[in-house]
């Protein structure tokens, strides 16, 4: 059963970066550290519970160290860019790579062997489980000081996560309750959770390194005795990717406007001579989405087939994950159902413009956009009640 586990949470981390990348690119620096957890847990149950699959610790064992270095940041930089709304890295970023780089460097020997040299050191490490520490792959450095020095920064950056959250916690505004305010709530319910698992395994697995160095005549003969945390880790590896079900709204980030979106907030209201812009977040995404909204009636992109959210994050210049929260937590109503509402609206125009009935049933679906029947006769019963040619008789009744 526990097998299962580590595949399992590799298939999650999967599955979140294909179905959330275009709507949060954030989400990528989770789905890395779900999926680097879900490779160490699978190598460390391999060596500790299950010896019978040699050929698959052959593959893992020294060829993603240099990844498991990633852990921590990619962790880190997923809180990071969460709470300060940010896409992607900086230039500075580049310093977390440092000691990924240098695993990199001296395991180039090691990756240049042939397959059975390093399937006969799995096995050999799973007859004398001693191996796993006192072997040295790396060119410059032993096995146990790469653990050491991947789990200290793994707690170093844990640390920094808690920091990033104290620091946020002051900003909050626990006593309002609208649409931006309850997202950035259960948000930070799940930043704490998350860095709260992060801490605990990293604080384990430092641990378990100093058992290893502090132990008595440094005996490693059986890791069962010596390194209990492997079981908890396989656990927590498959349990973090499912808490993602109980906060799905934390896909969408804590939106926060940018400049642009702030300027353009603004120009609207001088051209329409509204009151000057106020600087509340959650007023200004009302005000972004009745820009959205304004954009969508003005220009009729709907009009398109091609119509997508895709074409107001271009045109507006505004982050996608910021147009999904407008529709889905401001508007409460999703960009199809907005889409097709307005395609309906126009074909009621055309019908009710159309004296001499030039245009047929298919003329109209094509003329607003809707690419099939189906689609189109199911719009219009969902938002009128009746189909296209009822309406259009009630009209001319009444």
């Amino acid at each position: 059963m526990f097998l299962t586990l580590p595949f399992l949470s590799l298939l999650f981390s999967i599955i979140i970066a294909y179905f959330n990348i275009k709507k949060n690119k954030g989400i990528i620096f989770l789905s890395i550290f779900y999926f680097l957890i879900g490779v160490i847990s699978l190598k460390y149950y391999l060596f500790t519970y299950d010896s019978q699959l040699p050929w698959l610790l052959a593959i893992l064992y020294g060829h993603f160290s240099p990844l498991f270095f990633l852990i921590g940041p990619a962790a880190y930089i997923y809180v990071r860019n969460t709470v300060t709304d940010q896409e992607g890295i900086t230039k500075k970023d580049i310093w977390h790579l440092i000691p990924s780089l240098y695993m990199l460097i001296g395991l180039i020997p090691y990756f240049l062997k042939s397959y059975q040299d390093k399937l006969a050191l799995v096995t050999k490490i799973l007859n004398q489980p001693g191996e796993l520490y006192t072997n040295q792959i790396h060119l410059f450095t032993p096995s146990l000081v790469n653990d050491f020095v991947r789990n200290f920064l793994y707690v170093y950056y844990a640390w920094m996560m808690i920091l990033l959250l104290i620091k946020a916690t002051w900003t909050q505004n626990s006593n309002s309750n609208d649409s931006y305010e309850i997202q950035r709530r259960i948000t930070f319910q799940w930043l704490i959770i998350f860095v709260s698992f992060n801490t605990f395994i990293a604080s384990i697995l430092l641990s378990s390194n100093f058992i290893v160095l502090f132990s008595p005549e440094h005996d490693f003969s059986n890791l069962n005795e010596y390194l209990p945390y492997y079981r908890i880790l396989i656990m927590i590896a498959f349990v973090m990717p499912l808490l993602i079900l109980l906060f799905p709204r934390v896909l969408y980030g804590i939106p926060k406007l940018t400049w642009e979106e702030l300027e353009l907030i603004q120009l609207k209201k001088k051209k329409s001579n509204l009151e000057k812009i106020e600087q509340e977040v959650d007023d200004s995404f009302f005000e972004l989405s009745q820009i959205i909204l304004n954009y969508i009636e003005t220009e009729k992109p709907y009009l398109n087939p091609r119509f997508s959210i895709r074409d107001i994050v271009v045109t507006l210049n505004i982050p996608q994950h910021h147009v999904s929260f407008c529709f889905n937590k401001i508007l409460n109503t999703p960009f199809p159902t907005i889409k097709n509402k307005y395609r309906i609206e126009y074909v009621k125009e055309l019908i009710l413009k159309d004296k001499e009935k030039r245009y047929s049933l298919e003329g109209l679906m094509k003329e607003a956009g809707f690419t099939s029947k189906n689609s189109f006769f199911q719009a219009f019963k969902e938002i009128e009640g009746c189909t296209p040619k009822v309406w259009s008789e009630l009209q001319k009744a009444s």
